[in-house]
């Protein structure tokens, strides 16, 4: 099972299970279509929703022991999801859609769908996140940022000072917050989204996702093998070693020890020193794997060709 080089097919991907005993990482769901799921979020370790090419919304109320099919009345490729609580959730989708839901996914309604001249090309979002329930963020193609104050009734463009793609956003609370995109941006909030100031992050590649953890920590991973660490609220960040130049996709911690990244060619990384030090873990699968949400002890990971991974452990 060290080289495995075939086509991505289910049958691959349960070959490879047979091994993964040892790390915990077992394959739970793969969508029937094999579109690719881009993203998960967990609210407990019992409800949870997976989005991904083609339209596809997934809730599970049980753990991820069965997934079953929400209908986004959109076929378009799903980017985020984001969900407060049980009931209030939100997913970007391509073409600049914005979606929202009041009943856990049983009812999706357009929030917003941007609007541009042709002669822009396509324009879109990648990433939304609502730190309370009238106030929310979006960002993504050519610098934009977008802003609701009103639960996403209206919604106002930011200046970012950037017209690079910007790809991952989260804020600690409606006023801090930061934004990550290509060339290595990092933009930084304190007053809301009214100014965005650029950090230096040393790369110049993608970063595609970020992780805060209380006041002044957060985490973001990219390009290349790329972890990227700050203490003091990004005034500077630093480049923490791992032993891989894959692509690193997504990061989440479940408390301020216990970390996984997940990336390209099914890499996993875990930390239990508080994202200081990264250990590969085995994965089973050698699919590019996207999203990763975490709930104490429990992680799922989804991917190409509509994986869905969980690790039970300690």
């Amino acid at each position: 099972m060290k080289s495995i080089l075939m086509p991505v097919m289910l049958i691959a991907i349960l070959a490879v299970t047979a091994t993964v005993a040892e790390a915990q990482w077992v394959v739970t769901f793969q969508d029937r279509t094999k579109q690719d799921l881009n993203g998960v979020y967990f609210i407990d370790q019992r409800f949870g929703w997976i989005i991904g090419n083609g339209g596809i919304v997934h809730v599970t109320l049980d753990g991820g022991r069965e997934w079953l099919p929400q209908d986004a009345r959109l076929k378009t490729n799903m980017k985020d999801v984001f969900f407060r609580n049980r009931e209030e959730g939100w997913i970007v989708a391509s073409g600049g859609h914005v979606l929202r839901t009041d009943d856990g996914g049983d009812n999706w309604v357009l929030s917003f769908k941007l609007e541009v001249p042709p002669s822009q090309g396509k324009q879109g979002f990648n990433s939304i996140t609502f730190p309370s329930k009238k106030k929310g963020w979006v960002v993504g193609t050519g610098g934009r940022i977008m802003h609701t104050e009103d639960g996403g009734k209206s919604w106002r463009q930011q200046e970012s000072g950037t017209k690079e793609e910007l790809v991952h956003v989260r804020f600690t609370n409606d006023n801090r917050g930061w934004v990550v995109g290509g060339k290595g941006t990092i933009l930084f909030t304190d007053d809301g989204g009214r100014t965005w100031e650029s950090q230096i992050s040393g790369f110049n590649g993608y970063l595609y996702h970020l992780e805060i953890r209380g006041k002044n920590n957060a985490w973001i991973v990219g390009d290349n093998g790329t972890v990227l660490r700050t203490t003091n609220t990004g005034s500077s960040w630093e480049r923490v070693a791992v032993d891989t130049r894959k692509t690193l996709t997504n990061i989440a911690f479940s408390n301020n020890q216990d970390g996984w990244i997940v990336g390209w060619n099914g890499i996993i990384l875990r930390s239990s020193d508080g994202g200081k030090s990264w250990i590969e873990q085995e994965s089973g699968t050698r699919v590019n794997l996207y999203g990763i949400a975490v709930i104490k002890n429990e992680a799922w990971a989804t991917g190409e060709a509509g994986l869905v991974l969980k690790y039970t452990g300690k």
